[in-house]
């Protein structure tokens, strides 16, 4: 595999797991930049830069660190006990937003083949069981292939749907409607929304990170993946508030503009959409699994199976309320390792330690 193929499965990767359901439902987006107008596009600014940053630092640490463990890699950012914390924390947070997966793919299903949500879930449970039992090798080539078409679908999607004389009237109509908002104001989103990103995708990146040894190839995956993603959330946002007044009820607003090109437009996206829910749910049943099972293909396989069902039932929570109700607050926790890293990056690069082995991150890699 040549080093630009190696880049692009990355970055790849990175997107397919950070898309999943709140962003290519188009609900995160609504809540976090459509709703505060013309500013979204600054907090969209914000979250691309930070998203471009921590996406190459995570993996560039995971593959400096080597760690079987993301333990070590919240302890390595935040210390002992806060670090500890954090990781904890995240693994609680990565079930939810599976739990809000497979919630997602109910209301997908629903909404647009009219079949109801139950089908849906167990559809998408499904396919992530039988995905995440393939363990992380067959995993990465799935997320990296499904990335860029999920991106690309969007941004016909959202670039399909601009219309500038709905765009320029927007901001007049936002203020009539009463839209959920994330935060209070449109930095703050832009910042939320990457920490909250940021605490779910870190043991992800941080092990996708670790097969890479090429210091090289990880940096320019995690920029690429940044750059990518956030492009497409720019095109569902241009494309969501220039039709602001007729989608902001919508549980899955990507889905309406959709049908707003042609029907075929809609039925395809709608399979893509479902695509960028199964990859990303996937990638959070393998991150969780595969802490827990330590190296053991029997303990892993009983954890996948149990946490599937786990995510079955949980899907039956609305979900457009989920995303609202606990993605800000685990955004603003989030902002605690975000600093973590920042500290670690440019003030103090300290040491890292995986159990007993030390290792001094200043001597470890040459550019």
């Amino acid at each position: 595999m040549n080093h630009t193929f190696k880049i692009i499965v990355l970055a790849g990767a990175f997107v397919s797991f950070i898309l999943g359901a709140g962003t290519a439902t188009g609900q995160e987006i609504l809540q976090f930049f459509a709703s505060f107008g013309y500013l979204g596009i600054g907090a969209i600014i914000i979250a691309a830069v930070l998203h471009m940053w921590f996406g190459a630092y995570a993996m560039e640490v995971g593959s400096r660190l080597k760690a079987d463990d993301s333990k070590d890699v919240f302890i390595y950012f935040c210390g002992k006990y806060l670090g500890i914390f954090f990781y904890w924390f995240a693994q609680l947070f990565i079930l939810v937003v599976f739990v809000v997966m497979i919630s997602g793919a109910g209301a997908t299903v629903s909404e647009y083949f009219g079949t109801g949500i139950v089908t849906g879930r167990a559809i998408m449970a499904i396919l992530v069981l039988i995905t995440a039992l393939l363990r992380l090798e067959t995993i990465i080539k799935i997320l990296g292939i499904a990335g860029p078409i999920i991106i690309i679908f969007a941004v016909i999607v959202g670039a399909g749907n601009f219309d500038s004389a709905g765009f320029s009237q927007a901001e007049e109509v936002i203020k009539e409607l009463n839209l959920s908002k994330a935060t209070n104001s449109w930095w703050q989103a832009g910042f939320v929304y990457s920490s909250f990103v940021l605490l779910v995708a870190l043991p992800f990146l941080a092990n996708l990170g670790k097969e890479e040894s090429r210091r090289k190839n990880v940096i320019i995956g995690g920029i690429l993946g940044g750059l990518i993603m956030l492009t497409g959330v720019f095109a569902i946002y241009i494309g969501t508030l220039s039709n602001i007044e007729q989608l902001h009820t919508k549980d899955i607003p990507t889905l309406f503009l959709a049908s707003q090109i042609s029907p075929a437009i809609a039925f395809i996206f709608s399979i893509i959409l479902l695509i960028a829910i199964y990859t990303t749910a996937v990638g959070m049943l393998w991150t969780v699994a595969i802490q827990f099972s330590k190296g053991s293909t029997f303990k892993y396989r009983i954890i996948v199976i149990a946490l599937t069902i786990l995510g079955f039932f949980g899907g039956l929570f609305p979900f457009a309320k989920i995303i609202d109700l606990v993605y800000p607050i685990v955004g603003y926790i989030g902002l605690i390792l975000m600093v973590g890293m920042l500290y670690r990056q440019f003030i103090n690069k300290g040491k890292m330690e995986v159990t007993s082995n030390i290792v001094d991150v200043s001597k470890k890699f040459k550019k």
